[in-house]
């Protein structure tokens, strides 16, 4: 009987939001004792360590919740399962997966399709002006967020954004201060990339110009809100 000692492992990046690839060999886990897979991005990556001779360790950034899990797998459950799913302990997100390279390449587009029709059903592609910007600046946001850069000079960390059809109004929960980020052309995100820290002001200002706009909220830390949710 051949045994198939290689499997492929994806997870989703949280700096980039793609997934990353990699082919693995069972033979040289044993050998090297840990692997270091870096996602294409640099920014972010996925330990696999050996605990014992039958078990390994997973440690990977969450997409879903922005905090580290670590995971524990059996070399059998390696081998012979076809694919490996690992989830966020408090959202639930599938985040990683680690089996056979055409399944855990079919599971991954399934997840994305769903993530599709979840866009779909929200109606962003004809809510935003422009969708991909809006995305790519969410994405930056993230990043900066990541790196503890976004804050209100009050001192508060728990920060809501409000998805406008053009743009994204950052606003402190504790004091009320707020910061608009443009997001309608690639010139807003050329701007936008060239931000490394978000520190919000003490005094609200409307930024709307008198219109009335529908929006999407998402809350960094108070999951309470009926509407869609994505931690900073």
């Amino acid at each position: 009987m051949l045994i198939d000692t290689s499997a492929t492992v994806a997870y989703k990046c949280t700096s980039c939001g793609t997934y990353a690839y990699f082919k693995i060999s069972i033979f040289e886990l044993l050998r090297k004792k840990k692997y270091h897979l870096t996602c294409t991005c640099k920014k972010t990556n996925i330990i696999i360590s050996q605990e014992d001779s039958n078990f390994y360790k997973l440690k990977i950034g969450c997409i879903g919740c922005g905090n580290e899990h670590s995971y524990i797998i059996s070399r059998k459950e390696l081998l012979f399962k076809v694919v490996n799913v690992f989830s966020c302990h408090e959202t639930g997100i599938q985040q990683c997966f680690i089996g056979k390279d055409a399944d855990v390449r079919k599971k991954v587009d399934s997840i994305e399709r769903e993530m599709d029709e979840l866009i779909d059903a929200f109606g962003y592609e004809s809510y935003f002006v422009n969708t991909q910007v809006m995305f790519d600046s969410l994405n930056k946001i993230h990043d900066i967020a990541e790196s503890k850069n976004l804050f209100c000079e009050c001192g508060n960390t728990d920060i809501e954004l409000i998805l406008l059809s053009d743009q994204i109004l950052l606003k402190c929960n504790k004091c009320k201060g707020d910061k608009v980020i443009f997001a309608a052309t690639n010139e807003n995100l050329r701007d936008t990339h060239l931000i490394n820290q978000l520190c919000l002001q003490s005094t609200c200002h409307d930024n709307s110009n008198g219109r009335t706009k529908k929006s999407f909220i998402f809350k960094s830390e108070d999951n309470s809100t009926p509407a869609p949710t994505r931690k900073l």
